[in-house]
């Protein structure tokens, strides 16, 4: 059954159409009952201006449905979950639209092993909230609330898991893109012995210099500083400290499925098992896991869906995405850039610079495209693709998220509906720079011919809706 709340990661949308705060109560009160109507949970916000409003409505949700609240207030998403496990809560609340648009505001869940609810869980969820199956509590099982900090559990896991000093000497430039992980990741990286330079550094829900998502063209800044800085990387974070992109010491973006094939190479030779990635991730896998062993598994495209595969499966050692979240099941089941910048001070420190750690990499040229697409459509426009893609020869397809061709000379291409937002996404992947511009005509002629023949099915009252052009990510 498709969802009809929970996208790719959490529950997402404007604040005034669909992720209202009435909703936002309603979901609460679900997670409460999802709980057992019992326990302790933490919530904490990013600091887009909506935040505080939904966060509240959350809170009051989550005490009717006889749950105690934690309060972390404004804090990074990692830092919440890092807080959760230490104190050993029922499950956490991320109020946060995460990389997307500043007017997007999000709320995720979190169970208590710090992982999101699975897919059968958020299904769980949405029939409590749409069927109204929740509960409110009388007054003397009404939840209460505490306020604490996230930050210290954050400082003490990643210092217990690298070491205080461990890295002295070592500089690092931090891109932090108004997010408030700027002070707990400084104060990480300082610890850890780096001298580190900040820039966009206020925490700011306008993203005022940069947009929250950490694509390789808001980076400039960054590179430039990397170089005048002579720093040994530099990283960059997205709107609630999740994602990191890292830059070498010679000011490139390493994009990150090929830091991903980094980390997944060393925890392979440490020992063999399996890396998890989401179906749009590159070829780059397949070269790490045929020469240094082990095996990779395609999952769903986000952070959900690899955790599950990361829980359930007995010898999974590490997961990664393309959008620059890192997971090692030993530390929490999200992204967090604090212990992938800890894993890179590492290599770094007992091999090479991050330069030339890559550079034994295969060179593949990618390209991702967003295509606007009302929600409404995309369904429609997923079972044409399907439906023109199986008519193609030589192709194999995998249906795990969307469609995915792959063509006999390794190429591909990925035609999803985002979960995020309102937009049709097309990944592209070819060893041959050449080949790029073709696929990406291929692959926009593709859903745009789709789009244009599910508009034409639309009621009269739609008549003037067009196909919107597409916008290079």
């Amino acid at each position: 059954m498709p969802k009809r709340l929970f996208g790719t990661s959490g529950i997402r949308g404007l604040i005034d159409e669909k992720l209202t705060p009435l909703l936002a109560v309603k979901v609460a009160l679900a997670f409460a009952a999802f709980l057992g109507n019992s326990g302790s949970v933490a919530v904490g916000m990013d600091a887009r201006l909506g935040s505080p409003m939904i966060k509240s409505a959350v809170v009051a949700g989550l005490l009717a449905g006889g749950v105690n609240v934690v309060d972390f207030g404004i804090a990074s998403t990692p830092a919440i979950l890092h807080a959760t496990k230490r104190r050993l809560l029922k499950g956490a609340v991320a109020v946060t639209g995460s990389h997307t648009p500043p007017e997007i505001h999000g709320i995720l869940l979190f169970k208590g092993d710090t992982a999101e609810l699975f897919e059968e869980e958020e299904e769980k969820i949405e029939e409590l909230v749409l069927g109204e199956g929740y509960k409110l509590v009388d007054l003397y099982r009404v939840g209460h609330v505490s306020s604490a900090s996230a930050e210290e559990p954050y400082v003490e896991d990643i210092l217990d898991a690298f070491g205080e000093g461990a890295f002295k000497g070592y500089k690092v430039v931090l891109d932090a893109g108004h997010s408030p992980a700027v002070h707990v990741l400084t104060r990480i990286f300082e610890q850890l012995g780096c001298s580190v330079t900040v820039i966009n550094g206020d925490v700011n829900g306008r993203f005022p210099r940069r947009p929250p998502n950490p694509l390789p063209q808001y980076l400039d800044e960054l590179r430039r500083t990397v170089v005048r800085e002579k720093a040994d990387f530099g990283i960059a974070i997205d709107g609630d400290g999740d994602r990191a992109v890292f830059v070498d010491e010679q000011g490139n973006v390493v994009t990150p499925d090929y830091m991903g094939a980094l980390f997944a190479k060393y925890e392979l030779l440490k020992r063999k098992g399996t890396i998890v990635c989401p179906v749009n991730t590159s070829s780059v896998i397949e070269y790490v896991v045929r020469k240094y062993g082990g095996r990779y598994i395609f999952t769903k495209v986000g952070p959900p869906a690899m955790a599950e595969a990361l829980v359930k499966t007995s010898d999974a050692i590490f997961a990664f995405e393309e959008t620059g979240k890192y997971i090692w099941p030993q530390n929490i089941y999200y992204g967090d850039p604090a212990y992938a910048t800890g894993r890179l001070l590492q290599l770094i420190s007992e091999h090479a610079p991050l330069s030339q750690l890559i550079s034994e990499f295969p060179v593949l040229f990618q390209e991702k495209i967003a295509i606007p697409c009302p929600d409404h459509l995309k369904g429609p426009v997923l079972s044409v693709l399907l439906n023109r893609l199986k008519e193609s020869e030589n192709v194999k397809l995998i249906l795990i998220d969307g469609v995915k061709a792959i063509f006999e000379n390794g190429d591909w291409i990925l035609l999803r509906p985002s979960g995020t937002e309102p937009v049709f996404r097309c990944f592209i992947e070819t060893s041959n720079p050449n080949r790029l511009e073709s696929l990406k005509e291929y692959a926009l002629k593709l859903v745009k011919e789709a789009m244009s023949t599910c508009s034409s099915q639309m009621t009269a009252s739609s008549d003037n809706w067009r196909v919107p052009s597409a916008q290079v990510e």
